[in-house]
């Protein structure tokens, strides 16, 4: 009886802890999110003052910042919808 006991007793120790909660929603916005969509509106701005066509490849840059500011945006509004945020 006492190897059944502590079997069952090692079992709960060494199992791993299964929560019956599910998480919370995360409230904000990543810091690591904010500070990419910082880096792109920065990175914008200096493009924009950057002068010189560059062969439409800086405006196009620019085209591809709005674009991934948009991504930015969508995805946290996709984790908003799918509670992943509140």
């Amino acid at each position: 009886m006492k190897v059944a006991t502590f079997t069952l007793l090692a079992m709960f120790v060494l199992s791993p802890a299964v929560s019956l909660f599910p998480e919370p929603a995360q409230k904000d916005v990543p810091a690591e999110v904010e500070n990419a969509r910082r880096a792109l509106r920065n990175a914008n701005t200096e493009l924009e003052h950057a002068g010189g066509q560059w062969g439409g490849h800086r405006v196009a840059a620019m085209h591809h910042i709005e674009q991934a500011l948009g991504e930015l945006n969508q995805a946290e509004k996709w984790a908003r919808e799918h509670h992943d945020m509140k």
